[in-house]
């Protein structure tokens, strides 16, 4: 894999399928790019984004693009879940309050 970042424009997008074909420059063919490869993106690619990739070629000799990103699309945000925040804390302060309450009776029983 070469570190170097290309640049080109989705020409094509099957959207059942999840993989399109970036344009390269003239008199290059057209690359494969896989969805999996558009990682952590806030969108779908539609035709004619800019896609920023590098470029591998794959077992079967076929060369596809990596690292794919949309240029101008920002990363998809992480939106925590804060129900089941406040549920896995309250779930661990009954454990904690339990285990005191099996604490007490132990040392109870003892003296």
């Amino acid at each position: 894999m070469s570190d170097t970042v290309y640049t080109g424009k989705l020409r094509q997008w099957n959207k059942d399928k999840g993989f399109g074909l970036i344009g390269q420059a003239k008199g290059k063919p057209d690359i494969f790019i896989h969805a999996s490869e558009l990682k952590g993106l806030s969108r779908k690619p539609k035709v004619g984004d800019a896609i920023s990739y590098q470029v591998i070629t794959s077992e079967n000799g076929r060369t596809q693009a990596i690292n794919g990103y949309i240029k101008g699309v920002s990363a998809a945000q992480v939106v925590v879940n804060r129900q089941s925040n406040s549920i896995q804390r309250f779930v661990t302060f009954i454990a904690i309050f339990v285990a005191i309450v099996i604490l007490v009776n132990i040392v109870k029983y003892f003296i």
